[in-house]
């Protein structure tokens, strides 16, 4: 299952996920940081096409999270000892952002890394919304001109051929065996 593209639930988790990031960033930078590690992650798989770069962003996304729970945890603990008779809403507030930071933790689990982890493979070649394999980028290297063992040449003329071997040999990268040889391969080929 690794190598099949996302299914529209999965598809729709990583929706779902996105939205709940957007609503993070309202929070500026404490929301912004995550969002940033996540896209790094996403465009440096997509560079290299290698999953290995979400892993790394999912797991420094749950450790900015878990800080963040922490330190909310310990303003909650610290506005509740300042103000025993809970007259305050800030240990409410801070009650209530480590449950967000929590929420975030579990959702990047759940409604991110899971879908992606389960077509790993598809991802980091594919895309993350493809439904169709991407084709072969690379050059195909049977294909490239090999004049010297005179295998599959691509289809050029001769004159051009002549003038860039004419060249290699003036900047004496070839010798001039090398050049003949390359010239009498061509002319026989036309």
């Amino acid at each position: 299952m690794q190598n099949q593209p996302l299914t529209s639930n999965d598809q729709a988790k990583l929706l779902f996920f996105s939205l709940l990031l957007l609503a993070s960033i309202i929070f500026l930078l404490v929301g912004l940081i995550p969002v940033i590690f996540l896209a790094f992650g996403i465009h440096m798989m997509k560079k290299n096409q290698d999953f290995s770069s979400i892993d790394t962003a999912v797991k420094y996304f749950k450790v900015y999270w878990q800080i963040a729970f922490i330190c909310n945890c310990l303003f909650t603990l610290a506005a509740v000892g300042y103000d025993l008779s809970f007259r305050g809403n800030e240990w409410q507030l801070g009650f209530l952002y480590a449950v967000i930071s929590g929420v975030y933790v579990i959702a990047v689990k759940l409604l991110f890394y899971s879908p992606l982890k389960e077509h790993s493979e598809w991802v980091a070649i594919n895309g993350i919304f493809s439904t169709k394999p991407k084709s072969d980028s690379k050059p195909n290297i049977n294909s490239e001109m090999d004049i010297i063992k005179g295998e599959k040449l691509k289809q050029y003329s001769v004159a051009d051929e002549l003038s860039k071997w004419a060249k290699l040999k003036e900047d004496g990268h070839i010798s001039d065996e090398e050049f003949n040889e390359a010239r009498v391969k061509l002319l026989k080929r036309n």
